[in-house]
This record gives structure tokens, C-alpha cells and sequence, in this order.
């Protein structure tokens, strides 16, 4: 007889085929002194994600139990559905993308609500990943990449986030909250998380258990401009539903804010757009060429952009370009490299922008760096950066300040020589072998 769960790990799919192994492989490696299942629900994918699911459901019989929709549901009815069929006291909730990296997190957020019996929902921090599993961000909460939120008040102004694959919930209270989903809600998780904080605290633990994974065209961050208008619009509605929901909420505290988001805003936009304005905001992005030397939306490196960084890149098979994209804006650069596996360094075939001694010079939008990769580069490159201190690109004298720092460079460098050259001349024995080259010649 299989022993009664503790916690009901739920997780939904739809067409998570390329990272589902290691969701589940995360989940199964779960150190815990309790018993606990795993529900997995394929939404009708059409990749190969109910392939990979029937064979894990097959090979650990005791611990996960497989439900499939006949019909793509959404991810709303979906939830809705299986968490009906969750056995243990707590649910924990992950999407078929992300990985649990602390094998603990179970055993740690079961202690945590035990210990304080007066929250019923708990969660954590979690790190960035991109498509491949590259770490991104360490900790987005504790390093203020997302803002921490705390309070329903907080969640529903600035339609916050609490990291729902770090979810470990009471049952009973996430069926209660599931009744009141709107199925057709723009965010699940969105209404979810004001109901949840209108019910009880959440109890939250500063260490990272998750990787989140960021991928463009997910239903949170659609590609297409229209469709994500769209998506911010029937999340206004929610929001101005949720007023009349719960018309008690803390309406002063909201407006506070409301008063801080918006003088931030403000502070933002006024923000001169130069060449460093836009560290830690926009992308590095890199895109992989197939066979063709074709580059595509889906195949891409991701990382925000620092003044000066390091970064290592693993190339996918079969990629003979790939185009470096250092940012959005015109932007400008004392150092770039891209050093194969042996630390060699590779040329690029060609740029937006151009070159001027070791500088990198864009002044345009959107700087590109393509790059062809011959034979014997090896897996991984390792590409370095550092930015010049330009406050404004926009400047009328712009070039000149950049071809004054170059020269200031070049001067300093040439004191320097004309500083070892006098130390070679002075020195002793240089002194001695004048002297011996003036005798030889006073004897000729």
C-alpha cells in the first residue's frame, strides 16, 4: 500500500519537451523524511512532452502519477483540474520549465510552516536561467532584479511576483483560492497571488531553490508588441476587479505606492540616454547560426549588460556563425574580444559599427559583431567587454571626446616607453657596452 503523501508536487505541461527531463529529474531528487507524489498533467502537447512524461510515469509508478488533457485546456482549467487530484496536506506547485536546485527545498519549506503555524503559503527566492540553463541572476529578490513583495496591496499595484514554482501552499486553502480563479484570467498565478495574500501571510525564505527560466514568447513575455498590449490590458481589468473584490484593502497604503512607483518612473525617463544609462537594463544577447549561417529567435544567449564582463558562451552543435549583439543603443567600447577554446582570439567578419585602434565604435542603434567559426574553435568561447565612459553619444563632439580618450591612451603609453628608454640608457651596463663599443672604434 503506498504510504499517504505529505505534499502533492503539481506541475502542468503544454510542449515543455526541451527541459522537462530536468524538472522532473529535480523533482524525484527531493531529500525529504516524509512521503510525497508528484502530478504531472500534459495539456495535449503536440512536441514530444507526453513521450517523456509516459516514460517516467512508467519508471517510478510508486511516486508519479500521469493525468493528460484529451483537448488543449489552458493553463487555468488545467490547474484547476489536477490539484482536485492531489492527495497530500501541502501543494507545491512548479511549471514544466523550471528546476528545483536545492534538493531540499521540501524538507526546509515543510519545517518552515511547521514552525509557524500561522502562514499557510510559503516561497522562496530563485535564480535566472536562460533557454539552455545558463544562469542569469543568483538570487532576483535578495539582488533586486524583481521587487520583494509582501502584501496584497503591494501585489496588486504593481502586479507583482512571488515565484510560484516555489510554492508550497496548504491544500486545503489552494482549493479554496482555486474556486475563485477566473479561468480566463490574462495571469493564473496573478489572481491567485491576491486571493492567497487576501487568506493568509506568506512566509518567505531568503535562499535560492529554483531556477526560473526566461524565454521570450512564453504567454508572459509574448514577442509580438500587440499581444502584449494585449496582455497588459486584461491585467488593468484584473486589477480594477480586484477593487471591488476586496474593497477593504489598504487604499492609503496603495496609494503610496503608487506615489513611489511613479516618482521612479519619472526618475527613469528623465534619465540621459547614453552609453551607460543602460547598464543593468538592457541585454547582452547572442544568436547561434545553423549550418546555413542562419540565425533564429529561439536559438539565443541572453544576459544584462554590465560596464565590463566576462562571459562564457556554449556553443549548440553544428553553429558556424554567431552574431553578438552587445546592446540596444549606440554604444561604445575600449575592449571586445571573442577568444575560442584555446584563448585564441576570433576576428569578426564584420560589425554595425567600426573599429579604431582596440576600440569598438557604434553609433547607431542595435551594435551587431557576426562572427565565423572555422574549424577548431571548440564548445565553448569566452567573450570580454568594457565600455567607455561616454556620458552622452548623442553629443555633437562625441567622436572627438572618443579620439581624445584614444590619444590620451597612446600618450600615455609612448611616456611610459620614453621612460624605460631613459632607464636603458642610464642604466650601468648599458653605460659599460658604450664604452667598449667607443674604445673598439678609437682603435680603428
Amino acid at each position: 500500500m503506498v504510504e499517504q503523501p505529505l505534499v502533492s508536487i503539481v506541475c502542468t505541461v503544454y510542449n515543455k519537451e526541451t527541459w522537462l527531463v530536468d524538472t522532473i529529474k529535480s523533482f524525484l531528487a527531493q531529500k525529504t523524511d516524509f512521503p510525497f507524489e508528484i502530478l504531472l498533467i500534459d495539456d495535449a502537447s503536440t512536441d514530444g512532452s507526453s513521450i517523456i512524461l509516459q516514460k517516467y510515469a512508467d519508471s517510478y509508478p510508486d511516486s508519479i502519477r500521469l493525468f493528460s488533457n484529451e483537448t488543449n485546456l489552458g493553463i487555468a482549467k488545467t490547474w484547476k483540474k489536477i490539484c482536485l487530484e492531489a492527495r497530500g496536506h501541502y501543494i507545491a506547485r512548479c511549471d514544466g520549465d523550471d528546476i528545483w536546485i536545492d534538493s531540499e527545498k521540501l524538507q526546509k519549506q515543510v519545517q518552515a510552516l511547521k514552525e509557524n503555524p500561522s502562514y499557510k503559503w510559503c516561497s522562496t527566492d530563485i535564480a535566472y536561467i536562460d533557454q539552455k540553463g545558463q544562469e542569469i541572476e543568483k538570487a532576483v529578490f535578495r539582488n533586486k532584479e524583481l521587487p520583494f513583495v509582501d502584501s496584497y496591496e503591494q501585489m496588486l499595484v504593481t502586479r507583482g511576483f512571488t515565484a510560484p514554482s516555489t510554492w508550497l501552499v496548504e491544500k486545503d486553502l489552494m482549493l479554496e483560492v482555486n474556486q475563485e480563479l477566473d479561468v480566463t484570467t490574462a495571469d493564473d498565478t496573478f489572481d491567485m497571488q491576491l486571493d492567497l495574500f487576501q487568506r493568509t501571510d506568506k512566509l518567505y525564505l531568503d535562499i535560492v531553490t529554483v531556477a526560473y527560466r526566461v524565454h521570450e514568447g512564453s504567454d508572459s513575455r509574448p514577442k509580438d508588441f500587440s499581444r502584449l498590449c494585449h496582455r497588459f490590458d486584461r491585467l488593468l481589468q484584473t486589477q480594477l476587479s480586484y477593487l471591488d473584490k476586496y474593497p477593504k484593502a489598504d487604499y492609503k497604503k496603495m496609494t503610496q505606492i503608487l506615489l513611489d512607483q511613479n516618482n521612479t518612473y519619472e526618475i527613469q525617463l528623465s534619465k540621459p540616454v547614453d552609453s551607460l544609462s543602460h547598464i543593468g537594463i538592457e541585454n547582452l544577447t547572442v544568436y547561434f547560426g545553423d549550418e546555413n549561417g542562419l540565425f533564429n529567435e529561439k536559438d539565443i544567449f541572453r544576459k544584462l549588460i554590465q560596464k565590463s564582463d566576462e562571459v562564457r558562451l556554449v556553443l549548440p552543435q553544428n553553429v558556424k556563425r554567431i552574431r553578438i549583439d552587445l546592446s540596444e543603443i549606440p554604444s561604445f567600447y575600449s575592449h571586445v574580444q571573442l577568444l575560442d577554446s584555446h584563448n585564441q582570439p576570433i576576428s569578426p567578419l564584420s560589425s554595425s559599427g567600426f573599429v579604431y585602434s582596440d576600440f569598438y565604435l557604434f553609433p547607431n542603434k542595435d551594435p551587431q559583431l557576426i562572427y565565423e567559426l572555422g574549424e577548431g574553435v571548440g564548445s565553448e568561447l569566452t567573450l570580454k567587454y568594457t565600455m567607455m565612459d561616454i556620458d552622452d553619444v548623442y553629443a555633437k563632439d562625441y567622436v572627438g571626446r572618443v579620439l581624445a580618450q584614444s590619444i590620451d591612451h597612446l600618450q600615455k603609453e609612448l611616456s611610459q616607453v620614453q621612460k624605460d628608454y631613459q632607464a636603458v640608457l642610464n642604466s650601468r651596463r648599458w653605460r659599460l657596452a658604450t664604452k667598449l663599443v667607443n674604445l673598439f672604434r678609437k682603435r680603428k
